[in-house]
């Protein structure tokens, strides 16, 4: 079965404000590069939403590495086992530093 992956406004946002960093710092290579990879994860998370461990902040949330500076947090809706939610996208970096 597979499961179809709903974006929330926020994931949505961050998403694009990494593809526009990406575009001005590293060019449309990078982009490319990093649009695949996220495609690539979701069509897995979709396939097998329990591929990825829980986070220890909420029951259900589940984040996936995209590349090592960006991770996207996802929730499996139980009553519907069809449906993932995309919470967010994270800069990695961002989760170090304030975490200190």
């Amino acid at each position: 079965m597979v499961c179809k992956i709903i974006w929330t406004t926020t994931a949505r946002a961050d998403y694009f404000k990494i593809v526009d960093y990406l575009q001005e710092e590293w060019g449309q290579k990078s982009v490319l590069k990093f649009e695949g990879k996220v495609m690539k994860q979701l069509d897995l998370i979709s396939k097998m939403p329990k591929l990825y461990s829980e986070t220890e902040f909420r029951e259900n949330v589940r984040r996936c590495l995209v590349v090592n500076q960006v991770s996207l947090y996802y929730l499996e809706i139980e009553q519907k086992a069809e449906i993932i939610v995309l919470n967010r996208f994270v800069f990695n970096i961002f989760i170090l530093v304030s975490s200190k």
